[in-house]
């Protein structure tokens, strides 16, 4: 019994620690695209006074930030494997900040990059992977309570 659960626990590791390397890696794709696409923008319009579009900045650096924080929380997991919650904690709370933040930014004007109404592919991808991590990492938070509980009674 134990060794199922020790292998079962082993999975969802695996697979929170996948999902992160994922999410992140997509994230920084999104960065790369979101600074080509503004930068394609600028020069569209070069001599009509408009300048570089300081949203494109922000968003670029947050999709990078948010990107390169998913992979070592991810790391960090595999390191501490099941003997410390808070890289599940952190991965939760940051995968929760993020899919609020992105129904806020369709919902509401956020200043410098403004109520967004595109939904893609990407998008969508992002939030399922995030919902993901969210799942995994709440299992193995309930694992690691209830092994230390059995623990504490053997």
């Amino acid at each position: 019994m134990q060794i199922m659960k020790s292998k079962t626990l082993r999975s969802a590791m695996f697979s929170m620690v996948f999902l992160m390397l994922v999410t992140g890696a997509l994230y920084l794709f999104v960065s790369t695209q979101e600074i080509a696409d503004a930068s394609q923008e600028f020069n569209d319009n070069v001599g009509k006074t408009q300048e570089f579009p300081n949203g494109a900045f922000i968003e670029t650096a947050f999709f990078a930030a948010v990107g390169a924080a998913y992979i070592p929380i991810g790391v960090w997991a595999t390191i501490s494997k099941h003997t410390s919650k808070i890289p599940y904690i952190l991965a939760i709370g940051g995968s929760m900040s993020l899919i609020i933040l992105y129904v806020l930014s369709r919902t509401v004007d956020i200043p410098l990059v403004g109520q967004q109404d595109d939904v893609g592919f990407i998008d969508i991808l992002s939030k399922v992977l995030q919902a993901g991590i969210i799942a995994v990492s709440a299992y193995i938070i309930v694992s690691i309570r209830r092994d230390k509980k059995l623990s504490l009674l053997a």
